[in-house]
């Protein structure tokens, strides 16, 4: 990995920390936030490996108890607290939104807009309800339920999240940050 690739991890790490800075709403265990576009950002413009890199990156940085969560949280007890689970879906969202634009031969909005809603929402759902109905000793459908409250805001978060990748993928060429960065190592 070069130096390009490792500013680009960071740089998403460092944007996702700057989203919590947004105060979060809090409805329950787990608080509405505008972090949760991050990993949808990170996967569309980053890539697959990439993407999940700055998710694992910015969870490093929480972990060693850098205040990045919205709120000014962080700590490994957040990370195995009610969150945990929608925290460590972000690495899995990243990536497999990622493997969409990766792989794709051309990257368009409304694909991208249908991957970061299946991909970015009922995923990290799943992830996030399987692990709080472990924590907080509830049935994964309760769980599940808790995530009703999400649905209006992260369906703009992965429209949001759809346009704003398109643009910066187009910006640096070809619509491929892959393609564009092998390009430039070679020339």
């Amino acid at each position: 990995m070069n130096l390009k690739q490792q500013m680009a991890i960071a740089m998403m790490a460092a944007l996702t920390g700057v989203m919590g800075v947004v105060p979060s709403i809090p409805i329950g265990p787990v608080p509405i936030t505008i972090q949760s576009i991050a990993p949808m950002l990170a996967g569309g413009i980053l890539g697959a490996k990439r993407g999940a890199a700055s998710m694992m990156l910015f969870l490093l940085l929480v972990a060693c108890s850098v205040p990045l969560l919205s709120g000014g949280r962080g700590g490994v007890g957040h990370l195995f607290g009610p969150t945990g689970g929608y925290l460590f879906g972000w690495i899995l969202v990243a990536f497999l939104v990622g493997c969409y634009v990766t792989y794709a031969k051309r990257v368009n909005v409304w694909k991208l807009m249908a991957v970061n809603i299946i991909v970015g929402m009922f995923i990290l759902y799943g992830c996030g309800a399987l692990y709080l109905s472990q924590v907080t000793a509830t049935s994964i459908s309760e769980a599940l339920m808790l995530n009703v409250a999400f649905i209006p805001g992260d369906t703009a978060k992965a429209v949001l999240a759809a346009f704003i990748a398109v643009r910066v993928r187009h910006a640096l060429g070809e619509g491929n940050v892959e393609k564009v960065i092998a390009e430039k190592r070679s020339a």
